[in-house]
């Protein structure tokens, strides 16, 4: 695929996500931990210092580099730049998945773009768009991509794809996930560069191991997660397949109905395992790894989630909007499985439920199309007020969600 077309793409990939939200671009301004950590310590503590901090018990370079980046720019700029950074990282799945070096995995353009299509437009995403925090998990989507890709003789891609690796090994838990990915890959498939990919992630999981083993209890909630096999169903349904499907808000509805809500989430927990089942028995190498990835990813979010403090995990946990970052790459792994399934080859009544299942998709996206608009909390003035301050002021600048907060001690 030539560079035109790729910049083509990238662009129009561009247009679609600020229609999701123009403010992160538009009106910018920082979310949580992009300003009261990644901004805030690399500018009181220094970028050095920063960049070794581990967050949540595990390191999270991206996060910190584009910290450290921003500080050689004016503090009004911060958020824009974090937020574009994180957006063009969100991209670049589009921009690899569309290029020849997926071509063999799905040899039509037309379905790699209508995939991509769906990866931009998913439903039931909206807490990880345009914010560094939650970028990690975009990272890991593409680190497992370049694992299954097919390899390029040409350097440009060979360096996109060492630095994604390392960028996600060493930007979150991921790599102990991808590891044992890597390795049956490489194992069947024997190619040298999948072998040095594994290298890469190898070294990041052992990094990320220590740190979680060093301090990741410490920086966890302690509640009960008070497991069980109905809110395991009321979870995947309502947040992975009606999720991707019907969005937020039609999960929702669904959960809402008073009576027999239980029995819809069994049944559209047994059709999508199905699926997955089904897939998982006839897909090709590649897909079986990246939705047993997305699987994984999946079991995990479950097994060490963070979304109450007081109450036992899962029971917060199904309710539509909770925990939004964890379902991100199972849903695309339902998505995809939905694509597969529209293939040829695939029983008549198979490809017809899949037809079912992505029109109804259409109304989950244009419901879920528009993201909230964050807080204005004229972060612009209070910009202007840090640059103002003297010598060793504690400035405190609101941040969003609402009641978060940033404090930068002028130097």
């Amino acid at each position: 695929m030539n560079l035109r077309l790729q910049v083509c793409i990238f662009m129009t990939a561009l247009a679609i996500l600020i229609t999701r939200r123009p403010d992160a671009l538009f009106n910018a301004q920082f979310w949580a931990e992009d300003g009261k950590y990644w901004y805030g310590d690399a500018y009181n503590l220094g970028i050095i210092h920063s960049l070794v901090l581990p967050k949540s018990g595990y390191f999270q370079t991206i996060s910190r580099l584009v910290g450290a980046v921003v500080q050689f720019f004016p503090l009004v700029w911060a958020p824009f730049i974090f937020n574009l950074t994180a957006i063009v990282i969100k991209i670049l799945p589009v921009n690899l998945i569309a290029s020849m070096r997926f071509s063999q995995l799905i040899p039509s353009l037309d379905t790699r773009l209508f995939l991509a299509l769906l990866y931009l437009a998913l439903p039931n995403s909206y807490e990880i768009h345009a914010n560094i925090t939650n970028v990690h998990w975009y990272l890991a989507l593409l680190a497992c991509m370049v694992v299954l890709a097919t390899p390029s003789s040409l350097l440009v891609w060979q360096a996109f794809d060492i630095g994604v690796i390392l960028l996600s090994a060493f930007s979150g838990p991921f790599s102990l996930l991808l590891v044992p990915i890597a390795a049956v890959f490489w194992w069947l498939r024997r190619r040298r560069w999948s072998f040095i990919l594994l290298l890469g992630l190898s070294a990041g999981a052992v990094v990320q191991g220590i740190a979680i083993l060093l301090t990741g209890h410490s920086n966890r909630f302690h509640t009960t997660l008070g497991a069980t096999p109905e809110l395991f169903a009321k979870i995947l349904a309502s947040q992975v397949f009606l999720g991707a499907l019907l969005g937020q808000h039609g999960s929702k509805l669904i959960s809402s109905v008073p009576f027999g809500h239980n029995i819809i989430a069994i049944l559209v927990t047994v059709a999508g395992i199905a699926a997955f089942v089904y897939c998982l028995l006839k897909a090709s190498l590649e897909l079986q790894l990246f939705i047993t990835f997305a699987a994984g990813v999946f079991c995990v979010s479950l097994l060490s989630p963070v979304v109450s403090e007081t109450m036992p995990q899962w029971s917060v946990l199904w309710r539509p909007g909770t925990g939004i970052r964890y379902w991100f790459i199972p849903m695309i792994g339902f998505v995809t499985i939905l694509t597969w399934l529209l293939g040829a080859t695939r029983p008549r009544q198979l490809r017809l439920a899949a037809k079912i299942a992505l029109v109804i998709m259409v109304a989950g996206i244009i419901v879920d199309w528009r993201y909230p608009a964050f807080a204005d909390l004229n972060f612009k003035n209070y910009s202007r007020q840090f640059v103002e301050a003297h010598k060793g002021t504690r400035v405190t600048i609101p941040i969003n969600p609402p009641g978060w907060s940033m404090e930068l001690i002028k130097h």
